[in-house]
């Protein structure tokens, strides 16, 4: 029996893939039309991971983080820049992710179905208040029921940690729970390793990694009806 879904936010829920993209397209039009667009993504993608973590250690903080992305991104592509050019890119990537915010397809149907039959736990190593931010623009903070974000409880996926406080906010014990993400490493591998049956969120229909083993997979969020029977366990 399944009583909690645990959902990743970030390209589970969340579309961040295209409100980067559409972030970094602003970007190109206005302060790097003479660069290949591509290269400027996968440079991006690079220095957002990478100084992700060191703003979830509490290394850094997320504005100045941000400004030295674009700082190596753009010395990555020989184009250094002043640091009033930074803060410029900077600020028009914000201002770009901000406005291009949004759910992705079949979010809030999933939810809403979901909810009818198990309580709803979102794990995300990310900060709170940004992801607080997130689910309350989209329209799914009403639908969760408890938000565990890494920069809050002190631990990150895939460490079986966070998951054990997911289940302990959702009151369930692992074998009657799920968990859906995108991630392998950190949604799959990271639940399994915690007891908890996974579902693999891969809308780019990647090839399945062979370890852990039995682990089911769609590819959107919807039809809600369809979806919710996979995660509920009673369609395999």
């Amino acid at each position: 029996m399944t009583r909690a879904v645990l959902f990743d936010l970030d390209d589970t829920l969340f579309d961040h893939r295209t409100s980067a993209r559409e972030a970094l397209r602003a970007i190109h039009r206005g302060h790097a039309a003479d660069l290949d667009f591509g290269a400027l993504e996968r440079h991006h993608a690079i220095h957002l991971e990478e100084l992700h973590l060191e703003v979830l250690a509490g290394r850094i903080g997320l504005d100045d983080a941000r400004r030295e992305r674009f700082r190596r991104v753009f010395l990555a592509l020989g184009v250094p820049l002043e640091p009033e050019a930074v803060n410029a890119v900077a600020t028009a990537y914000r201002s770009g992710y901000m406005t291009s915010r949004r759910a992705l397809a079949g979010a809030a149907a999933l939810l809403t179905a979901v909810r009818r039959h198990a309580r709803i736990v979102i794990v995300t190593n990310n900060l709170l208040d940004e992801q607080q931010d997130k689910l309350q623009y989209c329209g799914l903070a009403p639908l969760v029921d408890a938000l565990v974000a890494s920069e809050d409880v002190g631990v990150s996926k895939p460490d079986p940690g966070i998951f054990r406080i997911a289940l302990e906010r959702a009151g369930v014990p692992a074998d009657q729970a799920v968990m859906v993400g995108d991630s392998w490493a950190n949604d799959i591998a990271g639940a399994r390793g915690a007891g908890i049956r996974a579902v693999w969120f891969n809308p780019d229909r990647l090839a399945m990694p062979a370890e852990p083993a039995d682990v089911l997979e769609i590819h959107a969020l919807e039809p809600a009806d369809a979806i919710v029977r996979v995660l509920l366990g009673v369609h395999r």
